[in-house]
């Protein structure tokens, strides 16, 4: 799997995983099959580290893991997601980066 997924990176291809796993395994998980690199923090690593809000690290890291609750509870605020093209909905997880 992780040679697929270089092979796709180096084609300019954007790599998106969906699983049903929490956002910590996601997290894990892309890190093993090289959506991201091992030393690449999610914003939602960086923002528990720093006790900051997800929203205040947005610009600190591409990669980004949306649980659902958050979807859930932007659209009860009815607010627009975090800008980025990863977010985490229900129960399945999308992670990619920006090209």
């Amino acid at each position: 799997m992780p040679f697929s997924v270089n092979k796709c990176k180096s084609a300019g291809i954007q790599v998106i995983m969906v699983t049903g796993d929490q956002p910590v395994t996601a997290a894990a998980i892309a890190r093993k099959v090289n959506i991201f690199d091992e030393g690449v923090k999610t914003v939602n690593e960086i923002a528990e580290e720093k006790g900051i809000s997800i929203a205040a690290a947005m610009d600190m890291s591409e990669a980004l893991v949306v649980h659902g609750d958050m979807i859930n509870q932007a659209l009860k605020e009815d607010e627009e997601l975090p800008e980025s093209e990863s977010f985490y909905i229900q129960h399945l997880a999308y992670i990619s980066f920006p090209k």
